[in-house]
């Protein structure tokens, strides 16, 4: 299963991040997306749900505790992110913590247009 991580500033399109994310797990030869993971700290925004339905799977919304404790396997590390949101590995991280135990990263983190989109292949969700 693959796990695309998603995070966003809020100049973010959602069309234009579910585009983003298809070309980045086609282009990368990734297995069928199976979830969309974003951090649970942007809960109540409208944007990742939006992504979601637009590729067609369900939002994976990561809690702080799972994405800390991934960050240490993260490879990429954004000194923006860490001061917006206390996380180096926004997008990795959320990829590994959804695709659960012995996942790794298929895809490291992309940029484009305010959206960051890594994905993670594992075994199951956590």
């Amino acid at each position: 299963m693959s796990v695309a991580g998603m995070g966003w500033s809020n100049s973010a399109s959602a069309t234009e991040a579910a585009t983003f994310v298809r070309q980045v797990v086609q282009e990368n030869k990734a297995t069928a997306l199976t979830y969309l993971a974003v951090p649970g700290f942007r809960h109540g925004e409208a944007l990742p749900e939006e992504v979601a339905s637009l590729l067609g799977v369900p939002l994976f919304w990561v809690s702080d505790d799972a994405l800390r404790a991934v960050q240490n396997i993260c490879p990429t590390v954004s000194e923006r992110a860490l001061q917006e949101t206390g996380f180096a590995s926004v997008a990795e991280g959320c990829a590994l913590a959804a695709a659960g135990p012995g996942a790794w990263l298929r895809v490291l983190r992309q940029a484009h247009a305010g959206i960051t989109c890594a994905v993670a292949e594992g075994e199951e969700t956590k």
